[in-house]
């Protein structure tokens, strides 16, 4: 990218990085698109195709959402910046021809991310502290809204790194999208959990003689299920944002660090972050039987198709009302 876009940025950018460095951000680049790609795109087509008829639901539609944005990253991110990085440290490119090639799909994909993530608790917050209110106005269509409402701004806000550059934006960013996220995400679970400690003592005053006692227990199971899921998904966030970010911090705000320190806090936390893509799709398949059996069926090309749709039909039955069912 020509420096003439940039104003003010550290001098640290172009300076010769250490030998090693961009082998190390090429190969893991090129790695992680090995997992990132099929993983997430399992997941985008497991919703879009539903073969067993329990993922259209508006949390659902925001993991697709979610994994959509990782998908960015494995297709484009990863592969450019495996290509550009390798190409660098063999001395074919130098680092400012490939900046803007791999940080602005980085910037929008991770904006995305953060924001679907948002989105997903938001989602978890009304349906576990308005149950009744969440199923009579969360549904699919919202839950596009939504999406699309997510991806305008994540193409929009990061056209402010052709004019800041990479380590300035990426501290816009952190004190931006990851900090209101994860703002979001403490006040919510704070009340998610003092909300599951008292339908903990519910369930206990409940008995199970009657079949609607059996159906809110199983609901109120399965709602908590889904809810520990994305907790799940948000503490692998927090942990590879996190440090992400303290990197950050070190590089904008230390005077006295040298440009190695600089330079290797710049990969590390772009090599944080692409990991935190590739992770999801494995915690949908440990916790969500849905997912599991919408996986297994695509992956064998749908010979575990009905085993895995007469599973589905039980458990629908079984519940009657879960968020992974369609709204109507």
């Amino acid at each position: 990218m020509d420096d003439t876009f940039l104003f003010s940025e550290t001098p640290c950018l172009n300076s010769t990085a250490p030998v090693i460095l961009p082998f190390i951000t090429g190969g893991f680049s090129a790695l992680l698109c090995l997992v990132t790609v099929p993983g997430n795109l399992i997941v985008v087509v497991a919703v879009f195709i539903d073969p067993n008829k329990d993922l259209r639901s508006p949390f659902m539609y925001l993991v697709a959402n979610l994994a959509m944005a990782d998908l960015l990253v494995g297709l484009v991110t990863e592969p450019v910046s495996a290509f550009y990085h390798i190409k660098n440290a063999l001395g074919v490119i130098n680092y400012d021809r490939l900046s803007a090639a791999v940080h602005m799909p980085f910037f929008i994909s991770c904006t995305a991310s953060v924001l679907s993530l948002a989105a997903l608790t938001v989602d978890r917050y009304i349906a576990i502290t308005s149950p009744f209110h969440y199923r009579a106005t969360l549904n699919p269509l919202r839950a596009v809204i939504a999406c699309v409402v997510v991806w305008t701004i994540s193409l929009s806000f990061p056209f402010a790194y052709l004019y800041v550059g990479f380590f300035h934006f990426a501290f816009l960013f952190a004190n931006t999208a990851v900090v209101l996220t994860f703002l979001v995400l403490l006040f919510a679970y704070i009340r998610i959990y003092k909300i599951f400690r008292r339908q903990v003592r519910e369930w206990d005053n409940l008995h199970d003689g009657t079949e609607d006692n059996r159906v809110k227990k199983r609901t109120m199971r399965w709602e908590q299920k889904i809810t520990k899921t994305l907790l799940v998904m948000l503490i692998l966030f927090i942990s590879c944002y996190l440090p992400a970010c303290a990197l950050i911090y070190i590089i904008n705000l230390c005077n006295t660090c040298n440009c190695d320190l600089v330079l290797w806090s710049r990969d590390v936390q772009f090599l944080l972050i692409l990991a935190n893509s590739s992770m999801n799709p494995f915690v949908y398949s440990w916790r969500l039987n849905n997912c599991r059996r919408a996986f297994l069926w695509i992956v064998t090309f749908g010979r575990k198709g009905n085993k895995a749709r007469k599973a589905s039909l039980e458990m629908r039955t079984m519940r009657r009302v879960s968020t992974c069912t369609p709204n109507r």
